[in-house]
Parts: structure tokens; C-alpha cells; sequence
């Protein structure tokens, strides 16, 4: 009777997929989520990193091991951002999950049957946007905010349409740096500070939404 429950289980989360339709939140993500929720806060490491170089006294043009302290910067940020990447991938996939909350995590990183056509359509909008910036040959600044605000828009439209509420935790901090780098590009502390704030802000919504995500799975069992 169980393994009969199982099929029809998943037999309604297959048709759920191929509809396009997000599965039902349920209550056993709950102990799970309260274990990735803290998983989010990660995503502030690049971020930290960035505010410490920015803040720092360091000699802009005095080398440090060979590198520049901005170049610096760059690497140990993108080392902590692909650690985050990887590691987030693997404690979310593996590890016991149940089945429906390992294809979310999934979806999230765009690794199911739909986002991998979503990840083609990113991929060809990125590269499109890359030609049209270098055939213009605009600025640094005018490319960083433009390519963070259609990530932002494009991932808050993805959000909407898919349910997946964990992505909305990168929509808006992709929206709110593109749109601070346009607004305020010379009027203040920008570059670095900003793009580390992008990064905690990540961490700071993930965090909140999971966590909002398990007091509605809990109330919803307690209606029950």
C-alpha cells in the first residue's frame, strides 16, 4: 500500500513538472529546511570580502604577492562565490532530501529538465547583451548596471512564473545593484562596497524566505 502511495505520489509531482506547475511545499522539507536555511547566509562570505578590501588601507598601487590589492579582491571573491556554488549544490542535492525537495533545490539551480532550457535562453540573452555592449563599447559602470538589472528582471519574472520563491532572493539584489551602479555611478562609494552588499542581501533573503517557507508548511499542517 505505501510503495502504491509512493507511485501515485509521484506519478502527481511528474505531471506537476510537465505542466510547469511548482509541488506543493510539504511537511517533511521542514526539518531540512530549517537546516538550509542557515546554508543562505554562505552567500554573505564574497560579500565580506569585498567590504574588507574596500574598506582596508591598502596601497591601490602596491602589489601584494604579485597582484594589485583590487586584483586581489577579484580572485579570493570568485573563489568564495564558486565554493558557495558548489557546495550549495551538493548539501542541497544529496544528503537524505527528500525526493520533492531535491527537485526544487534543483530547479533553483537550473538543473532539471525545464531549467536547462531556461539556462540555454539565459545564456543567449547574456551573449546577445555581450555583443550589443562591445559592438557600442560602453563604459564599465554602463555594462555592470545593465547586466545585473536584466539578471535581476529576468530572474524576478522566472520567480513569478515558476514559484520558486527561493529565487526571488537573488532578483531583487541583482535589481537593487544594477540600479544603484546606474543611478549613483560617481556619487559615492560604489564598485566593491556595492557589490558586497549584493551578495549579503542574497544570503539575508534566502535566509527569510526559507524561513518563511517553513511557517506556512507549518501552519498549513496545523489547519489540518
Amino acid at each position: 500500500m505505501k510503495y502504491e502511495l509512493e507511485r501515485v505520489k509521484n506519478d502527481v509531482e511528474t505531471m506537476q513538472r510537465a505542466l510547469g506547475l511548482a509541488p506543493a511545499m510539504e511537511r517533511e522539507w521542514v526539518p531540512w529546511l530549517k537546516r538550509d536555511k542557515w546554508l543562505n547566509l554562505v552567500w554573505a562570505l564574497p560579500g565580506l570580502i569585498l567590504l574588507t578590501f574596500s574598506f582596508l588601507p591598502f596601497g591601490r598601487r602596491e602589489k601584494y604577492l604579485g597582484l594589485l590589492p583590487n586584483q586581489w579582491m577579484g580572485v579570493l571573491a570568485a573563489a568564495a562565490l564558486l565554493g558557495v556554488l558548489v557546495v550549495g549544490w551538493k548539501l542541497t542535492t544529496n544528503g537524505g532530501r527528500p525526493q520533492s525537495l531535491v527537485r526544487e533545490y534543483k530547479r533553483f539551480y537550473g538543473i532539471d529538465g525545464h531549467g536547462k532550457w531556461v539556462s540555454l535562453a539565459l545564456f543567449l540573452e547574456f551573449l546577445l547583451y555581450f555583443i550589443w555592449a562591445f559592438h557600442f563599447r560602453i563604459s564599465t559602470q554602463a555594462f555592470m548596471s545593465g547586466l545585473f538589472i536584466i539578471m535581476g528582471a529576468t530572474y524576478l519574472v522566472i520567480t513569478v512564473i515558476s514559484k520558486l520563491w527561493l529565487l526571488f532572493g537573488v532578483a531583487i539584489p541583482f535589481l537593487v545593484f544594477g540600479l544603484y551602479e546606474a543611478l549613483f555611478a560617481g556619487k559615492g562609494p560604489i564598485g566593491g562596497i556595492s557589490l558586497g552588499m549584493m551578495f549579503i542581501g542574497i544570503g539575508l533573503l534566502g535566509f527569510i524566505i526559507q524561513t518563511w517557507q517553513i511557517r506556512k508548511i507549518e501552519r498549513e499542517n496545523e489547519s489540518h
